[in-house]
C-alpha cells in the first residue's frame, strides 16, 4: 500500500491527480481518508514484473531464448547457462521450461527445442530493458556479430527491418514500395515477404497479416566491422530535403539513452513525410550519423568502394573529421563520420498513409540472396 498525503486547504487539485494515477495504474482500490486537516489517499498499486521476480536461472533461460534465432533444447540451454557460471542439470532446466510453458511464455517444437511466444518475447523485452540501452545495445551487437553478409557477392544474412500489413492491404503496400524503391533516400530497394504465422528472430508475423522486410542501415556496421572498423551510430534525426537538395538536420535524437530506435520513433510519431520527398523532392526523412576512428578513414573509403552495388545505397556523406555541426560530444572532434539515410525511410510511407502502424528496426537476420526488388516479384 502506498500512502500519499496532501493538504486539503491548498492542494485539492492533487486529489484529482492522484485519482487519475490510481486509475491509470489499474488500482484494485483507492480511497480518501479524512485525518484532521490532512487528507490521505490510500492507493493499492500492483507491482509490475521485474527481473527480481524470477530466479537467476530462469532469467538466464529467458535471456538465451530471447537472443536466439532458432529453438533451443534443454541440453543447449544447460550448456549456455554453464558458460555463464550456472551449474544446473537437465532436469532443472526442464522444470523451469515447464513453468514457462504454463505461463504461456514458450512454445515447443518437438525435439528441436523451444522458442519464446509473443507474450514471452514481450516479457523478456521488459526484463532486459537495460541491456537494450545505448549506442551499441546487446540486441544490435548480436545481430552484427551473427551477420555474415558479403555485399561484394550479395550473399549471407543481412540485418533487416520489419513491418506487417493486413493481407487485404498488401497489394496497396507493395505498390507504394515500388515507387519508393526507385528513390535515393533508402538503404536498399530489396525486400522480402513472410506469411502470417512465420517467424524471424523474436518476431512472429500476426495471422491475417503479411510481413515485409527491408535492409537496415546497420548493415554498414557489419561490412565495416569485417574490415576491422568499429562503427557507432550516435544519432538519428529528421533530415530536410528541399528542391531535391540536402539541407541538413532539423531535429536529432541521440542513441545513448534509448531502447527504441530513434528512426522508429520519428516515423511512428508522424514527423516524416518521405512520400513527399520521393514525389516532389521536398520533405523530411530519417538519416543516421555514424562515427569511426579517423585513422581508419582510408579503410572505410576502400571498403565502401569495393562493396558498392545496386543493392546497397543510402550513404550520402563521408568525412575524415566530423564537422562541428554534427558533433554530439567532445570525442567526436577526432572521429570520422558518415551520414546514411535510415532504413526506416522505405516503410515510412506505409505508416504515413495509415497502411501499417507496426515498425521494427534492426529486428532480425535474413538471407540477402532471397530478397528482391518489388517489381521483380509482384505480378
Amino acid at each position: 500500500m502506498h500512502h500519499l498525503n496532501c493538504r486539503k486547504n491548498n492542494q485539492s487539485w492533487f486529489k484529482i491527480l492522484l485519482s487519475l494515477i490510481a486509475r491509470y495504474n489499474n488500482c484494485q482500490s483507492y480511497e480518501f481518508l479524512q485525518l484532521g486537516y490532512q487528507e490521505v489517499m490510500v492507493v493499492e498499486i500492483p507491482m509490475v514484473n521485474n527481473v527480481e521476480e524470477y530466479p537467476p536461472t530462469v532469467v538466464e533461460i529467458l535471456r538465451s531464448l530471447y537472443f536466439s534465432e532458432d529453438p533451443l533444447t534443454s541440453v543447449e540451454l544447460k550448456d549456455q547457462l554453464a558458460r555463464r557460471g550456472f551449474s544446473i542439470d537437465d532436469r532443472t532446466v526442464r522444470y523451469h521450461l515447464s513453468n514457462l510453458e504454463k505461463d504461456g511464455f514458450i512454445t515447443r517444437f518437438g525435439r528441436k527445442g523451444v522458442l519464446l511466444t509473443p507474450e514471452g518475447s514481450e516479457e523478456a523485452r521488459a526484463l532486459f530493458v537495460f541491456d537494450r540501452i545505448g549506442l551499441s545495445s546487446m540486441e544490435t551487437e548480436i545481430l552484427i556479430t551473427k551477420s555474415d553478409l558479403d555485399l561484394c557477392s550479395n550473399k549471407g544474412k543481412a540485418i533487416v527491418n520489419i513491418t506487417a500489413v493486413q493481407e487485404e492491404r498488401f497489394d496497396e503496400a507493395v505498390s507504394i514500395l515500388k515507387e519508393v524503391s526507385n528513390s535515393n533516400i533508402i538503404v536498399s530497394p530489396l525486400v522480402a515477404f513472410l506469411e502470417g504465422g512465420q517467424r524471424i528472430w523474436n518476431y512472429r508475423v500476426p495471422e491475417g497479416h503479411r510481413a515485409i522486410l527491408c535492409l537496415s542501415s546497420a548493415n554498414y556496421d557489419v561490412v565495416l566491422r569485417r574490415c576491422g572498423v568499429h562503427v557507432e551510430t550516435v544519432a538519428t534525426g529528421l533530415f530536410r530535403i528541399q528542391d531535391h537538395k540536402y539541407k541538413g538536420f532539423a531535429d536529432i535524437i541521440s542513441h545513448s539513452g534509448t531502447t527504441l530506435s530513434p528512426g522508429e520513433l520519428l516515423v511512428r510519431g508522424g514527423f516524416t513525410d518521405v512520400m513527399s520527398a520521393v514525389r516532389t523532392g521536398r520533405g523530411y526523412v530519417t538519416a543516421a550519423i555514424k562515427t569511426f576512428p579517423s585513422f581508419m578513414y582510408e579503410t572505410v573509403v576502400e571498403a565502401i568502394k569495393n562493396c558498392k552495388n545496386d543493392n546497397i545505397s543510402g550513404l550520402f556523406e563521408l568525412g575524415y573529421l566530423m564537422p562541428q555541426k554534427y558533433q554530439m560530444s567532445i570525442k567526436d572532434r577526432t572521429r570520422g563520420y558518415m551520414l546514411v539515410f535510415g532504413g526506416a525511410n522505405y516503410f515510412a510511407p506505409l505508416v504515413e498513409w495509415g497502411i501499417t502502424g507496426a515498425l521494427s528496426i534492426a529486428s532480425g537476420l535474413f538471407n540477402i540472396q532471397d530478397m528482391h526488388v518489388p517489381q521483380a516479384k509482384i505480378q
